[in-house]
């Protein structure tokens, strides 16, 4: 089970943008998490609360992103050119 998720965890940092890659569920009834795996179970959810900080903060800087695009105003007649200052 462990290997299972530390696949998908693997799979969805090597993807683009998570794209392609199935959700995990954890297999019905597996019982309580043996002891001599308690070190590697706990590397493994640092490492998807770490995949998680990094999906939240590029989702925030997307969102900045976008809400720069939208704040550029639109040209009404076409006849005007529009530049975005990227850099800052």
């Amino acid at each position: 089970m462990l290997e299972d998720l530390e696949h998908h965890l693997e799979a969805s940092q090597a993807s683009e943008a998570g794209t392609g890659v199935v959700p995990w569920t954890a297999p019905a009834g597996c019982g309580p998490l043996p002891a001599e795996l308690a070190s590697r179970a706990q590397a493994l959810l640092a490492a998807l609360n770490e995949a998680a900080s990094r999906t939240a903060v590029a989702r925030d800087e997307i969102a900045a992103q976008l809400a720069a695009v939208r704040s550029v105003p639109l040209a009404e007649d076409g006849g005007s050119s529009v530049y975005l200052d990227v850099a800052g």
